[in-house]
């Protein structure tokens, strides 16, 4: 009875997985309550993380407006300013917490301080990200933190 057990816990985490509800880069689903429509006002409407092919991950940001990101050191951490830029209350202030994928970041979070938001991101390795940004075929902004595939857990 045990294995079986287990075998449904597998089957229902596997099924909610592909029912994650929330921004995916290149997808045309948006999740609803947003909490701005594209082009309406400059705020972070979506934090969040993703592995990629081949191994690599990354962070991203979507935005109601287009930004443009600045990326500072902080010991071992990264800020990526967004001046400008909003934090609403809600979702958009919710750590990501990514110490259980095979990625340099441990965590992120998102802190609104005067005049812009800041993604900050706590680091297991000491690696720079690649920092990129896109108009998505929405409307919406994204801001990329890319890293290379390695051995961090």
């Amino acid at each position: 009875m045990r294995f079986w057990g287990s075998l449904a816990l597998v089957l229902t985490l596997a099924s909610s997985a592909s029912a994650y509800g929330g921004v995916v880069p290149g997808s045309e689903a948006m999740p609803e309550n947003l909490p701005a429509a594209p082009g309406q006002g400059a705020l972070l409407t979506w934090p969040g993380f993703q592995m990629l092919p081949g191994g690599g991950s990354r962070v991203f940001v979507q935005t109601s407006s287009e930004v443009t990101p600045e990326l500072k050191r902080d010991g071992d951490d990264w800020h990526v300013v967004l001046k400008g830029v909003a934090l609403p209350p809600g979702n958009t202030r919710r750590p990501l917490d990514t110490k259980y994928f095979n990625t340099p970041v441990s965590s992120v979070r998102t802190v609104a301080r005067a005049g812009a938001a800041v993604v900050v991101l706590h680091m297991r390795a000491k690696l720079k990200p690649l920092v990129r940004t896109e108009r998505a075929p929405s409307g919406y902004f994204f801001t990329y933190l890319e890293f290379p595939a390695g051995n961090f857990l």
